[in-house]
């Protein structure tokens, strides 16, 4: 029998998760839309709700990686010092809360076009917070990048047919607030030792925080008192209160379902897969807005969506290049040295390293642009470990085997 590989295994094999992230990407942004929109349902407490779906995230990764700790890491967790607990989870959950919560609070009043667009400036955000935070160095060819995306933003924001300035503003913080996400969590969770081993383990130790944080703020912004109350629309009869719960589950769902399917493209795929499948999902999503919820596009956002299409491209572009440039000065410099083995040059295909089950996948952590997405950028600097030749490798085996 033989052992090459099918053609499933070589061009189709991305395929399922991909599809998987496409469909719960767009439909978290239309579930978030059509609850909390203006011209929808309108719901009074998005916050009270998203606080609801952190909940139940906690719920759901403390009781998995409680069941199969070895495999979820739930023993990391377990043996934890509480010190260091709390030096990760208070920050990292703080800035996911209010990224998630200014993003929900944005679509009440603005389109998912606009919405989309104004999240894909994310890029920015992070080469400014990893500049901070001396992650990253700024060079000429980001900070062109940089004024492309915001080019784009501006002409998208202009040809927006019913802009609203306070939508924009919250998506906008949002974005922010994503780039500072990106880079806090890879500054603190890198230094966990032993790092955290997955999505689910840093989902149960980023939630309580974002929990707690965004019930606070619905406590305070949107005072819900009435929300269980005799008045209220939403628990007085136990129809509508098993509808209520069953909308919060189901947004919660959605997103666990994303993650998982984010996490596995991480693991198994490339960089270039990542940025193509980045770039496709805000389309899709982008086209969902036309199509479901009517938003209009004239030539002026067109174009601003366009020039920000290019400037993610070129910016995810850039630090692929720069990256994989680094790994071969490193490579180079060893062999000078003569500190390499011949084994560590010889040539591997992409199809033995991605598809073979008994070899690890290797990558290099990206700046990805993704939303919805509340925790890969966190997951992914969090189960790294560097390696010589300047890559990242899973730290477990059994990452390998979760789909």
């Amino acid at each position: 029998m033989s052992d090459s590989p099918t053609f499933y295994q070589r061009h189709c094999v991305y395929l399922p998760a991909m599809a998987g992230w496409f469909i719960t990407s767009s439909a978290l942004s239309s579930y978030n839309k059509i609850i909390f929109g203006q011209d929808h349902i309108a719901f009074p407490y998005p916050l009270l709700l998203t606080s609801v779906q952190f909940l139940v995230q906690w719920m759901f990764s403390f009781t998995i990686s409680t069941i199969y700790p070895a495999f979820f890491g739930g023993e990391v967790v377990r043996d934890m010092p509480w010190g260091a607990y709390l030096c990760v989870s208070i920050p990292c959950g703080l800035i996911t809360a209010l990224d998630i919560g200014l993003s929900n609070l944005s679509l009440v009043r603005i389109s998912i076009t606009l919405y989309t667009m104004v999240k894909s400036s994310s890029p920015i955000w992070v080469l400014i917070s990893a500049f901070l935070f001396g992650l990253e160095k700024i060079t000429c060819n980001l900070i062109m990048v940089g004024l492309l995306i915001t080019l784009g933003e501006i002409l998208t924001a202009f040809g927006e047919v019913e802009f609203d300035p306070i939508g924009f503003s919250l998506c906008l913080g949002a974005a922010v607030c994503g780039g500072i996400r990106w880079t806090s969590v890879q500054c603190l969770l890198q230094k966990l030792d032993p790092p955290l081993s997955g999505p689910v383990v840093t989902m149960r130790v980023l939630s309580p925080t974002m929990f707690f944080s965004m019930l606070f703020l619905s406590l305070v912004i949107e005072q819900p008192w009435n929300f269980f109350g005799p008045d209220g629309d939403y628990f007085n009869s136990f129809k509508n209160g098993m509808t209520t719960v069953s909308v919060a589950l189901l947004g919660a769902t959605i997103a666990i379902v994303m993650v998982l399917c984010e996490f596995w493209l991480l693991l198994k795929s490339n960089a270039i897969v990542l940025m193509i499948g980045g770039v496709l999902k805000e389309i899709l999503t982008i086209c969902v807005g036309v199509i479901l919820f009517k938003d209009q596009l004239n030539r002026i956002n067109t174009a601003g969506i366009v020039v920000v299409f290019m400037g993610v491209i070129l910016y995810k572009a850039t630090l692929h290049i720069s990256k994989t440039e680094a790994q071969a000065e490193t490579l180079f410099s060893r062999v000078i040295d003569g500190d390499l083995n011949a084994e560590e040059i010889l040539p591997q295909s992409c199809d033995e390293k991605c598809v073979h089950p008994n070899n690890a996948p290797t990558f290099t952590i990206e700046a990805e642009g993704i939303e919805d997405d509340i925790l890969m950028k966190d997951v992914a600097s969090s189960e790294l470990r560097e390696q010589d030749d300047g890559a990242f490798e899973p730290e477990n085996e059994n990452y390998g085997r979760l789909t």
